[in-house]
């Protein structure tokens, strides 16, 4: 993978709000996700963007209008799906 953390944004078509999440590179590679990446879905436009540190994706994020961000679970297990 090209960065370490990746910011993943969906763009909820019913809402106009956007579901945001921060992904390990490990993360991004198992959705098949990489730089720039985008996808139109049922419901909703998803965004990916890679970020060379973690405090830079959450940044972007912040910066989005109407943006709900899911925090990182602390401590997850190598492996583990975020749920």
């Amino acid at each position: 993978m090209e960065y370490p953390f990746y910011a993943e944004q969906k763009y909820m078509y019913r809402t106009g709000r956007v579901e945001a999440r921060i992904l390990t590179a490990a993360e991004a590679e198992r959705l098949g996700y990489e730089d720039e990446y985008v996808a139109c879905r049922d419901g909703y436009k998803l965004y990916v963007d890679g970020f060379s540190a973690e405090e830079c994706a959450m940044g972007h994020l912040q910066d989005l209008m109407d943006c709900t961000i899911t925090p990182r679970k602390a401590g997850r297990a190598k492996g583990e799906e975020a749920r």
